[in-house]
């Protein structure tokens, strides 16, 4: 599956664990955080 592929899917609500944000103007996918600090980047 293709990044922007992905993207859509998230946005259509398939994948509740991940998130888009914008990188540079790309929609980027991330995973959501998990609460635990030393689980994430800072």
């Amino acid at each position: 599956m293709t990044r922007a592929e992905f993207v859509r899917q998230i946005e259509a609500g398939k994948y509740s664990g991940y998130h888009v944000r914008e990188v540079n103007g790309v929609k980027t996918p991330a995973a959501n955080p998990d609460g635990n600090a030393r689980n994430n980047l800072g």
